[in-house]
């Protein structure tokens, strides 16, 4: 009888557990976010050619990132990286230099990079999406 009630408390527990788990909250180790600040948002061309070239140094096939928006009326949003391709040198490396490209991205709009920052997608209105981008 002891063993039956401690299985079926281990299911409640078990259950408890996994609705409070909140898919919706995600945390990334590094997020873009492009501004309008009157005319558009600035140019992701820079940040691709930055993308192709850490990759071809470091050996990397693919850097995954998730692309949240349209935020505004011109085009805000923003670009969050998992970063689980890299090890840790890679991040740290990658960090340190998409930080000093950042701030260059500042031809219609400007860019903000932000650390550890944590998304609660509920928060965002319906019209917001969250697009896996492979670079």
């Amino acid at each position: 009888m002891i063993r039956i009630l401690f299985f079926i408390s281990l299911i409640f527990i078990g259950i408890s557990t996994n609705a409070q788990t909140n898919d919706s909250i995600v945390r990334y180790p590094i997020l873009i976010q492009f501004q309008s600040v009157c005319c558009g948002v600035p140019s992701e061309a820079p940040l691709v050619s930055f993308l192709k070239t850490f990759k071809r140094n470091n050996k990397i096939k693919k850097i995954t990132a998730f692309k949240i928006g349209p935020l505004g009326r011109e085009g805000e949003y923003n670009v969050g990286f998992k970063l689980t391709e890299l090890n840790r040198a890679q991040k740290k490396s990658f960090i340190k230099k998409l930080k000093l490209l950042v701030p260059k991205l500042n031809d219609k709009g400007m860019a903000v990079v932000n650390e550890m920052e944590t998304i609660n997608l509920k928060s965002y209105p319906s019209n917001v999406s969250v697009e896996r981008v492979k670079y």
